[in-house]
């Protein structure tokens, strides 16, 4: 499960930012919306991000996005970091300085002692190299190293010389060495290629990122349907489940959802009549919540990370809210968790969320991003006006509206 992120000099974030799915000590917040782990950690199940358009609310999910392209890129691909390119912070003093993302992920119990396992990963690259990179794993109170590497500087003085790289390994790591790291270029990540390679330290977090971490598309190109043809026809009984989902919101005139020809067909009926219509010739929000559906589907039966970009795009804010409920009520069996990131003051409402999961998102001085969570603010469970706060500016992260008036220009010159 992700524990935090931390990003910084990414496209509209400068200073480092933090966001974090741990849960703070409070007796006030529910304890069913987290994942207990040990006495002291418990993660949230879910979290929000919510500002205005343009603060850089997506600015997280885009680095979530990079960071997954970069490790689970194919061996054969010739510069990964591109997926990088027009990150950087626009603002900066200095040009060219590299992004900083770092990730803590929980992998599990020791063996031996039963503690806690906790992965952190970080990587530090612009579009065109690998500046820094390492792994640590947090045990306890001790944080061990299993590798970093780090670019020599020396290399970057001089042109026309190969880059180079001084690496060091701890004693717990286990993994091919020496002899992965003359295969492992500047464009390309150490943790995916000794992965690869079968390391038993690296692996993990590797396949976190690969089968765990599912970050939603918009649900309008071809990938959303073939994610779900491919759901369900591995999972024939989920038709019926997605059906009844879709009543859950209201949409109830679906009848069948069949698969034909690698393409979805949906079958719509009212008391006399029944007609056929593909995927995607439906509401762009229909299939939305197909995708979502599915998608948590399958959350609910293997631990997921879900991370969903403008999440209440097309949806009314109380099918909003119910998904949300859907979700918690639903992800008991399985520890998933979801990110979602939206506008919509609805992810407000008393109880939906727990305080510490919802973290705002504005623009400072500089015009870069920062976050900061709601459980930063006093709060009376019994008086819990938290929605209608916000949108009376108590917490910022508001737009700040001007009168607009469309000048004509042509019109002036005839007059």
């Amino acid at each position: 499960m992700l524990l935090d992120m931390t990003i910084a000099n990414f496209k509209s974030v400068k200073s480092a930012q933090t966001i974090s799915f741990e849960a703070v000590k409070d007796n006030r917040f529910p304890e069913s919306k987290v994942v207990p782990v040990t006495e002291k950690l418990r993660i949230i199940k879910t979290a929000a991000i919510v500002g205005p358009n343009g603060a850089g609310k997506s600015s997280f999910v885009r680095a979530l996005e990079a960071l997954k392209g970069i490790v689970c890129a194919a061996e054969d691909m010739d510069n990964p970091l591109q997926i990088l390119s027009g990150t950087s912070f626009a603002y900066s003093e200095e040009k060219g300085q590299p992004a900083t993302i770092i990730i803590r992920i929980l992998l599990g119990r020791d063996e031996q002692t039963e503690e806690v396992i906790i992965a952190q990963y970080t990587l530090v690259a612009d579009r065109e190299k690998v500046f820094e990179e390492s792994l640590y794993h947090l045990i306890g109170r001790s944080k061990k190293l299993m590798f970093e590497r780090k670019l020599d500087e020396g290399a970057l003085l001089l042109d026309d010389v190969k880059l180079t790289y001084t690496y060091r390994w701890g004693k717990a790591y286990r993994g091919e060495k020496k002899r992965l790291v003359g295969k492992v270029d500047e464009k390309h990540s150490y943790l995916a290629a000794s992965a690869v390679k079968g390391s038993e330290t690296t692996l993990p977090l590797y396949t976190w990122f690969n089968d765990s971490l599912h970050l939603l598309p918009m649900g309008v190109s071809n990938i959303s349907e073939k994610y779900l043809i491919a759901q369900l026809t591995e999972h024939p009984d989920w038709v019926q489940q997605l059906i009844n989902f879709l009543w859950s919101v209201d949409i109830t005139d679906i009848r069948d959802i069949r698969v034909k020809d690698d393409r979805i067909i949906f079958i719509h009926t009212n008391v006399t009549q029944h007609y056929a219509s593909f995927f995607n010739l439906e509401s762009l929000s229909l299939r939305r919540l197909c995708l979502m559906g599915v998608a948590f589907f399958e959350s609910f039966t293997k631990p997921k990370t879900l991370v969903i970009d403008d999440f209440g795009m097309l949806l009314h804010p109380d099918v909003l809210c119910h998904i949300v409920e859907v979700f918690e009520a639903s992800n008991i069996s399985c520890p998933s968790q979801m990110l979602v990131v939206d506008c919509n003051p609805s992810l407000l409402r008393p109880g939906l969320l727990r305080r510490d999961g919802v973290y705002f998102a504005e623009k400072n001085s500089e015009s870069a991003t920062v976050y900061f969570s709601l459980a930063n603010f006093k709060y009376s469970r019994s008086k819990d006006k938290t929605q209608s706060q916000y949108m009376n500016g108590a917490y910022g992260a508001l737009p700040i509206l001007s009168e607009f008036c469309f000048i004509d220009a042509n019109k002036d010159k005839e007059e």
